[in-house]
């Protein structure tokens, strides 16, 4: 991936709602929907390489929220034993 998280989120967007989309835009007021919800999911898992969650999709006020918490390192369960 090239580009940053922002790009990537506002490139998946336009393709899955058509352009133009913005940073403040918010998924509903785009008209999504759970099908649309799976379609980005489905572009951004490919343009991102990372799994995405449909509910952090939905949660995100915004698609700049969006990016920044698909930006954020997910942390990983320790498997250590104590």
């Amino acid at each position: 991936m090239s580009d940053t998280p922002i790009d990537e989120v506002l490139t998946a967007a336009s393709e899955v709602f058509g352009p133009p989309v913005t940073p403040e835009d918010d998924f509903f007021s785009l008209g999504g929907d759970s099908i649309t919800a799976v379609e980005l999911s489905i572009r951004l898992e490919e343009r991102l390489d990372t799994e995405v969650d449909v509910e952090v999709i939905v949660a995100a006020p915004s698609l700049a929220a969006l990016a920044a918490a698909l930006a954020r390192p997910v942390p990983v369960p320790s498997t250590a034993k104590h």
